[in-house]
């Protein structure tokens, strides 16, 4: 446990210190809110339910490793998640160009404790949050510092295991490992409340349902099921 808790504090400070360089440095202002949901077309909601749910997840199966109980675990890692994601939020209002968005915390809210919920309910447990990235000509023409901040290489997806939602009435010639996938994603912003949603439905593969045994490799299959793939 001793692990997981230093790992958890320096994921913390180099977070904050990343956070710090890139959005905070310079001039405070008064605190206040922020509506920011035109520019990005609801892409930054997404991104803040996956990176909640993301740190919630490795936070929590961390605690899991160590020998906490599976929901006190996951428990853990959403209010980890929900506290880091939140301080985030509170620093964003001080600062004059961005503020507190209500819109972040909530997501960020969801996404925090989604684990929690994935253990708890079946169908829940059938949907996995995903990503992809495809960089856009903006981001290869060096307008964004990193490919995180630019949401039109970004797709947010939810993967549904069919076999796993339906159950025993699911079709025998489904695959255990054959997800289907929506996702969302934005093109042609123009930073001024402007561009194009666009919603897509493809196939996806469930790592963990993939065959291979052993601490490691279950552990990999995890990871690798954050990804959306093909």
């Amino acid at each position: 446990l001793g692990i997981v808790i230093g790992g958890t504090a320096t994921f913390i400070v180099a977070a904050h210190v990343q956070s710090y360089n890139s959005w905070w440095k310079g001039d405070r202002g008064a605190f206040h809110l922020s509506v920011d949901d035109a520019p990005s077309l609801g892409a930054d909601k997404c991104g803040h339910f996956l990176f909640s749910y993301y740190v919630s997840d490795v936070i929590g199966n961390s605690v899991i490793w160590s020998g906490v109980e599976r929901n006190k675990a996951l428990l853990y890692g959403g209010l980890v998640s929900l506290a880091f994601q939140s301080y985030v939020e509170i620093e964003d209002g001080f600062h004059p160009e961005l503020g507190f968005s209500i819109g972040d915390a909530v997501a960020n809210g969801v996404g925090a404790f989604f684990p929690l919920l994935q253990e708890r309910s079946e169908f829940f447990k059938s949907i996995s949050p995903k990503w992809s990235f495809h960089a856009s000509n903006r981001y290869h023409q060096g307008l964004y510092r990193s490919i995180i901040d630019d949401y039109e290489s970004q797709t947010y997806w939810l993967s549904v295991n069919v076999r796993q939602l339906l159950g025993e009435s699911a079709p025998g010639f489904i695959p255990s490992f054959l997800n289907l996938a929506v996702g969302y994603g934005v093109t042609n912003r123009d930073l001024r409340d402007s561009g194009d949603r666009e919603l897509y439905i493809g196939l996806d593969i469930d790592f963990n349902k993939l065959p291979g045994e052993g601490e490691l490799l279950i552990a990999l299959k995890h990871f690798l099921n954050f990804i959306h793939l093909p």
